[in-house]
């Protein structure tokens, strides 16, 4: 770009594709694209991908991220994909789930496995559970009152598409 020259990130070409391809599939509401330093990141409220308290992909779910890969696939020898799940603050501990941790955990190794399933070598694969410790908005107000549509919004999963030289 200094010398007269057109910059174009190492991440651009998969950014378009991938973004294309919500675009044919009329999914741009589903996802929220963020630009990284070395790669994109897209998020994805967890009530699409999981009932509650569920590490079971949604079909729906599933069908989107089929669509997906392809685009990915494509590129998929320059970048790590990582996945990272994330809950609300809300504990959780049944015969499945011992704590938000696992729960976390078995949805971003969920929809990972889709990845592995396609295709993708598993060193390029990376999962992730959070719990609710990366909260993106608060989980309740000052009284300690449950703030519903922020939980929705903790809920999530992230798509992580890191260029490999990082």
């Amino acid at each position: 770009k200094l010398f007269g020259g057109e910059y174009q990130k190492p991440t651009q070409k998969l950014e378009d594709a991938v973004k294309e391809q919500f675009q044919l599939q009329g999914m741009t509401d589903k996802a929220i694209f963020n630009e990284l330093e070395s790669g994109i990141a897209l998020t994805f409220r967890g009530s699409l991908f999981f009932d509650p308290g569920s590490s079971e992909i949604r079909p729906e779910a599933k069908n989107m991220i089929m669509n997906v890969i392809p685009s990915i696939k494509n590129q998929q020898k320059k970048f790590f994909v990582v996945v990272e799940g994330h809950t609300d603050d809300n504990p959780i501990q049944n015969d499945k789930f011992a704590s938000n941790w696992e729960l976390s955990s078995l949805r971003a190794s969920a929809v990972l496995r889709l990845f592995e399933e396609n295709g993708f070598p598993k060193h390029n694969l990376r999962a992730i559970g959070f719990a609710d410790t990366l909260p993106i908005v608060p989980n309740r107000d000052s009284s300690g009152k449950i703030i519903a549509e922020n939980q929705n919004q903790n809920r999530r999963v992230v798509i992580k598409l890191i260029h490999a030289s990082q």
